[in-house]
């Protein structure tokens, strides 16, 4: 005989389950497994305008993307990604659990995505409705670029300013200076635009505090992100005290910075769900605003929207950089309108799988780099050339750290002519391509064993 309860605790279930496709109700029985998860690794064609500047500074690490379908016994699909190269099994830990064994876990922001787009979906509810109240329903972000020669930073300005957003945001580097690059911004920047600086967290206040000093006179200029080293308390206080900046911190203790006032608001960079519910309670027990950082395409940019979405104190413009790539495999756009994205309102993370689209752009071909130069000018006329492959380990332009040529050299780090490494220098630097002229041809030649550098009369 069935227990009168359970009679009518099933017919209760059964009543409320009635819109649902049957296969759901292996889930209210507690039998939703993830038996598949898929990984397809694409590169998908960047912008026409900076393509060959992001592939040539960052190379394939940054333009290739690694799309996780997820599948379960109920016949249900969760969509996850995250940047490249593809590592076989990563997540292979998932296979045979229930995807809601994975709420507010604190390991992995691909799988996040796919299993709150699961949980979503097998619920009928958008994924915010599985994190908390929902206090907005657009949410502000900013886009993202590399360090680049003032005319070219200019462009990014106008190219990301005509397609809704407010921010930018970029890493200031060593081969540029970054007054100079502010002032082609400014030049150019509608009404209300501003420029997100990150420090990259690797100075002092008596290198860094003379350029913000500068900075700040630009009404363009909008925050910096890392000034100094994070163990310089002290540092941070004076900065805090002289500069007009509103200063984020994001590679240090955030707890910490909030209590002791040394900073006006802090990043959670690529943090899985869990964390990031850790740093917005953080954020509001300390009424401090702060912003995520998860790059990468609309997948991604989707759950960033349904988790900011319930977070108070999550107001700064949160950095995805879905606008960086020309095509995705996910059907809808998420448009930015006033410097925001609307919360997607479907079921899951509230997106459609292009699975042709998916499968056309994981057989592409593969971009290869040309042969180019790294050329640095600074205006005492002093010239510096060097190759640079920034597919190898550890190459980051940001520092002037070239890395050796194959097992002759391990790297040249700053040893070389001109000024102390800084963000104020008087230098500019491009990417030099003229295969076939006859000074390029030289040069190419000369920098085989490593930089090369002249002094030339002319300014």
């Amino acid at each position: 005989m069935i227990h009168r309860r359970c009679l009518l605790k099933t017919a209760a279930l059964g009543a409320g389950l009635a819109p649902f496709p049957l296969s759901l109700l292996g889930y209210v029985r507690g039998r939703m497994k993830i038996t598949e998860i898929e990984e397809h690794e694409i590169v998908p064609p960047y912008q026409d305008h900076n393509a060959l500047t992001l592939f040539r500074y960052h190379g394939l690490s940054l333009q290739t993307r690694i799309i996780y379908v997820v599948k379960t016994d109920l016949g249900l699909e969760g969509y996850g990604e995250s940047g490249g190269p593809l590592k076989k099994g990563r997540f292979k830990d998932y296979l045979g659990t229930d995807p809601f064994d994975w709420m507010a876990d604190t390991n992995n922001l691909p799988m996040n995505m796919a299993i709150y787009d699961l949980m979503g979906k097998s619920l009928r509810l958008p994924v915010w409705k599985l994190l908390g109240p929902k206090v907005r329903s657009w949410v502000p972000v900013a886009a993202w670029t590399v360090s680049q020669k003032p005319a070219a930073m200019a462009e990014e300005v106008l190219n990301v300013s005509q397609r809704g957003y407010h921010w930018l945001k970029y890493h200031v580097d060593v081969l540029q200076n970054a007054v100079d690059q502010t002032e082609a911004m400014q030049k150019v920047a509608p009404k209300g635009f501003k420029i997100h600086y990150d420090f990259n967290e690797d100075s002092n206040f008596e290198a860094v505090y003379p350029v913000i000093r500068e900075l700040q006179k630009f009404s363009v200029a909008g925050r910096i992100e890392d000034p100094i080293r994070s163990i310089d308390d002290d540092g941070y206080r004076l900065l805090r005290e002289k500069c007009t900046l509103p200063i984020i911190i994001h590679h240090g203790p955030h707890e910490y910075f909030m209590k002791h006032g040394l900073c006006d608001g802090f990043m959670a960079g690529h943090a899985p769900v869990g964390k990031a519910m850790k740093v917005a309670a953080i954020a509001e027990s300390n009424n401090t605003p702060f912003m995520l950082q998860q790059v990468g395409g609309i997948i991604n940019q989707a759950f960033l929207a349904h988790e900011a979405a319930v977070f108070p104190m999550a107001t700064l413009d949160h950095v995805n950089g879905s606008h960086l790539w020309k095509e995705d495999v996910i059907r809808e756009k998420m448009p930015v309108v006033g410097g925001s994205i609307a919360v997607p309102k479907g079921p899951g993370l509230g997106i459609t799988l292009d699975h042709q689209k998916l499968n056309q752009l994981a057989e592409a071909s593969r971009p290869k780099q040309t042969r180019f130069l790294v050329r640095v000018r600074y205006t005492s006329g002093l010239r510096l050339f060097f190759r640079f492959d920034p597919d190898l380990p550890g190459a980051n332009l940001r520092f002037l750290n070239p890395p050796g040529f194959g097992k002759r050299n391990s790297g040249y780090g700053p040893d070389v002519p001109g000024p102390v490494p800084g963000y104020g220098n008087p230098v500019v630097s491009d990417f030099w391509e003229e295969t076939g002229s006859g000074a390029f041809e030289a040069m190419w030649k000369q920098t085989e064993k490593g930089p090369v550098w002249v002094q030339s009369s002319q300014p």
